[in-house]
């Protein structure tokens, strides 16, 4: 009994150690691991849609919570404008998981100017045509002042054949963000126009 006592001590103890090692690991790393998230996943999608390096685009970012969800937004300033949004959307309700996409905006009339894939776990050859650019550039020039939907639901988008689950993934996500602007969209622009240079070298700011 006493040996027993002794295992479960010892593994006991080594389980809480392991534990709180790698919490300390993960909160003293969090920012290298967001921001390594950030140039080997969210990158190429920005880099696609802005036709610019990712570099270029990654330390101009601000996390803005709404709707209880954290919405990563890199963007782009010109001549004291915002000419540029690009917001993560996690479209909920793919048939393999969540498709998480950018949406690339042009703030100044609410359009969008892209969307691009970061990752989805959909099924090859049906789902997946998500990545398809013919399915993509649907997007292209909608007006996000309201709600999209398919046109089986009287929208303008055409769904993926054999893939709704996927297309109304896309549709959610895509929802998700038109509310973000609607709500936000002048506070958002007002935060990104007052960032100092200082922010953006660091990554940007939470809010």
């Amino acid at each position: 009994m006493g040996e027993i006592f002794r295992l479960v001590l010892v593994l006991g103890t080594i389980c809480s150690f392991s534990a709180g090692a790698l919490s300390f690991v993960r909160t003293n790393l969090a920012e290298r691991i967001e921001m390594q998230e950030d140039f080997y996943v969210r990158g190429p999608a920005l880099e696609r849609l802005f036709q610019q390096p990712a570099e270029d685009m990654l330390s101009e970012k601000l996390t803005y919570a709404a709707e209880d969800h954290d919405f990563p937004i890199f963007y782009r300033r010109e001549a004291g404008e915002v000419t540029g949004l690009a917001v993560e959307a996690v479209g909920q309700g793919g048939y393999g998981g969540d498709i998480v996409f950018m949406v690339g905006l042009d703030p100044r009339n609410s359009s969008v100017i892209g969307v691009e894939i970061v990752s989805h776990s959909e099924t090859p050859g049906v789902g997946a045509k998500v990545e398809l650019e013919s399915f993509r550039r649907q997007w292209n020039g909608v007006i996000l002042d309201h709600s999209v939907a398919l046109i089986s639901n009287g929208g303008q988008l055409d769904a993926i054949t054999g893939a709704t689950y996927s297309s109304n993934a896309m549709v959610a996500g895509t929802n998700q963000v038109a509310r973000l602007l609607q709500d936000h969209q002048e506070e958002i622009v007002t935060i990104i126009l007052g960032l100092s240079s200082d922010d953006e070298t660091t990554g940007g700011q939470t809010l």
